[in-house]
């Protein structure tokens, strides 16, 4: 595959799944760009100790603490830049494996993130900008990403996953 075309798939990969949300532009988008509460305190939320530990298994490209985060047997769903990857375990099958093979190092810095909860079900947005090495290329991002969780087996897992990105300017 030309460098052109891992870039572009590695791209579409991680610019995975979710709702698409307001990016964290800065005042002269009248965003408040200062982090909220609900950072501070990630530890002390279940949806976003899940999300933090999404990031984790990303940065460190390991799949299979990535899967324990999601729903079992093909229940989950993962939208990316307005297509559907369809469960958990195509898309990191078909998709994230070889691209976490070409990708040198990920990292993801979260500008903005809340939790809310709707009865059993936690929805997680966060906001920020992912660095993905490439070879001898840096590539910048600016992203969204949100997570539905819900209780599986007394066990907070996701559920659905969209995340979308765009090449920062």
């Amino acid at each position: 595959m030309s460098p052109k075309k891992t870039i572009a798939l590695i791209t579409l990969t991680l610019a995975s799944t979710s709702l698409m949300l307001a990016m964290a532009a800065g005042p002269d988008h009248g965003h408040d760009s200062k982090p909220t509460a609900a950072k501070a305190k990630a530890a002390d939320t279940p949806g976003l100790t899940v999300a933090h530990a999404y990031l984790a298994g990303m940065e460190a490209a390991d799949l299979d603490a990535l899967t324990e985060l999601f729903i079992a047997d093909g229940k989950s769903s993962i939208l990316e830049n307005a297509s559907n990857e369809g469960s958990w375990e195509y898309y990191s099958e078909h998709h994230l494996a070889p691209e976490m093979e070409a990708v040198k190092a990920f990292k993801f810095n979260i500008a903005q993130e809340s939790e809310k909860s709707f009865g059993d079900t936690i929805l997680v947005e966060q906001t920020g900008t992912f660095t993905i090495e490439l070879n001898d290329e840096t590539l910048n991002y600016r992203v969204a990403v949100s997570y539905l969780m819900v209780n599986e087996n007394h066990q907070l897992k996701i559920a659905h996953l969209h995340w979308s990105s765009r090449p920062q300017k």
